[in-house]
């Protein structure tokens, strides 16, 4: 079984979880989680049968578990198959992480839209807009 295939079917029983995967000396964390990851740490997202995926060594799970506790986002670790920890916090914050995460990378596809547009006469005209409406 793939590990996406892993991630899928714990992620239908722990839907608002960050989903963390052993293989071998790594952790592998599939879909919005691989954002949450990305965003706290700044790990690089890589598209793997067509989901989102981040990788970090076991050197780090203490590390993205303390974080994870931090903002208190709920979480499983699995290991073989299995969860072998569980973390729920009674006020997860994994969705409000969600939502800012979408808003997040809307404003830096903007940004990076705008620089684009740097040589455009018209880019100031669309700074003065966005000026405006701040």
């Amino acid at each position: 079984m793939k590990l996406v295939d892993i991630y899928n079917v714990f992620k239908s029983n722990y839907p608002k979880y960050v989903i963390m995967i052993k293989s071998g000396y790594f952790y592998e964390v599939y879909g919005d989680g691989a954002n949450i990851l990305n965003n706290l740490f700044g790990y690089n997202i890589k598209n793997v049968s067509g989901s989102k995926r981040v990788g970090f060594p076991l050197v780090s799970f203490n590390k993205v578990c303390e974080k994870l506790s931090k903002f208190k986002i709920n979480y499983v670790v699995i290991d073989n198959n299995k969860c072998i920890c569980r973390k729920k916090y009674n006020f997860n914050r994994y969705s409000f992480f969600v939502d800012n995460l979408d808003i997040d990378i809307r404003i830096d596809n903007i940004v990076k839209r705008i620089h684009l547009l740097k040589d455009n006469p018209k880019v100031n005209d669309i700074l003065d807009y966005i000026e405006r409406c701040l």
